[in-house]
């Protein structure tokens, strides 16, 4: 077991568009970029979060595996879940050991979970204690009324199970489950750290999730994934300028033709990511229901944030500084096998892939 914690996992992020894939060496003066990929998959692949065409994913990984030339006896991955599978909530409970926590969790968690508990693997991490949390085989003083922040995590065993089985297909071994949310803090701790003073929200536009994770004082705060991505701004362009949606697609990437409006574009952008922001300014206002603290910036990733001009457009809508994420800065990155140009363009894409390949298989 010991020599398997040394060595490091493949991450991969299969996401409604494309699955992208990292692979990074630890070593004394940081993390090294060995191999980064992504690759399209086919269209309706993933439909509302629902997998349509699991072997479509299982041949995009393996290509990726042979593109990327993975070591034979890089093997073990990490891969995240997000979306309504998925159940993040911040609870308070008494001062008690982790390991009476354990125990007690699947009770707590009954309470706030809209799931039957058996359809779902729960997890928590203890994120603030008022007073020493006792060691192993301790307790609370009977008379000590302190209490403790937990972060309770549940996710439904059927989607994790169904990912796990198209990965293994492809000749993987899904050795870790993370949350795209938690995924991104990573990513973005790897590259900036995280102040204790300071609040701020990771913002990971995918096609068709949103995921919000407001980061107070250096830990996670409040979560929420949103049900609208890109793919709204797509719709938009394709509602506004009376065209298909593959030519939606083609006309959000900016490869519009000579006939295209510019006007009537960037209309239906602007109008596409309003509804985004609009939720993000709900997720917003309820995090500032439970909490005196305000966000103060924006750090912006995923596919959607590849959109030209997008950082400027949510800091009008909502007025907060956005910028985007870039996971590789900080890292050595070797610049013969990587190109510097394509590096910084996909970076933001790349955030959710690089945080999962630093996870650790006896990490929490």
């Amino acid at each position: 077991m010991f020599s398997l914690l040394k060595k490091p996992l493949v991450g991969i992020d299969i996401g409604s568009h494309s699955i992208k894939l990292a692979y990074l060496k630890q070593t004394k003066r940081g993390y090294e970029l060995l191999h980064f990929g992504m690759v399209s998959l086919p269209p309706d692949t993933i439909v509302d979060g629902e997998v349509e065409n699991p072997s479509a994913i299982t041949d995009a990984i393996k290509n990726l595996l042979k593109a990327e030339k993975i070591p034979s006896g890089a093997r073990h991955c990490v891969f995240s879940v997000s979306g309504q599978s998925v159940i993040i909530k911040k609870i308070t409970v008494p001062l008690m050991s982790e390991d009476d926590l354990a125990e007690s969790i699947q009770q707590e968690a009954e309470q706030y979970i809209p799931f039957d508990i058996d359809e779902v693997n729960v997890a928590f991490q203890v994120v603030k204690a008022e007073g020493e949390v006792p060691k192993k085989g301790e307790k609370a003083p009977d008379d000590d009324d302190s209490q403790m922040d937990v972060l309770l995590v549940a996710a439904k065993k059927d989607v994790i199970s169904e990912q796990s089985e198209i990965i293994k297909d492809a000749g993987l071994k899904p050795t870790v489950v993370d949350l795209d949310v938690f995924a991104v803090e990573n990513g973005y701790e790897l590259a900036y750290g995280l102040a204790e003073d300071d609040t701020f929200a990771l913002v990971n536009v995918g096609a068709s999730v949103t995921n919000v994770n407001i980061i107070e004082n250096g830990i996670t705060a409040y979560t929420r994934d949103i049900a609208l991505g890109g793919n709204v701004v797509t719709e938009s362009i394709q509602k506004n300028m009376g065209i298909g949606f593959r030519d939606a697609e083609k006309y959000k990437l900016g490869h519009l033709d000579e006939s295209a409006s510019k006007d009537d574009f960037v209309a239906a952008i602007k109008s596409g990511v309003h509804e985004i922001c609009e939720e993000i300014k709900k997720t917003f206002e309820m995090f500032q229901r439970t909490s005196e603290g305000h966000v103060r910036r924006i750090y912006l990733c995923g596919g959607g944030a590849l959109l030209d001009g997008i950082a400027g457009i949510i800091m009008q809508e909502i007025g907060l500084d956005c910028e985007l994420i870039n996971p590789f800065r900080g890292m050595k990155v070797n610049r013969r096998r990587f190109d510097e140009e394509y590096i910084e363009k996909i970076a933001p894409v790349a955030v959710v892939a690089i945080g999962l390949a630093t996870r650790k298989l006896d990490e929490s």
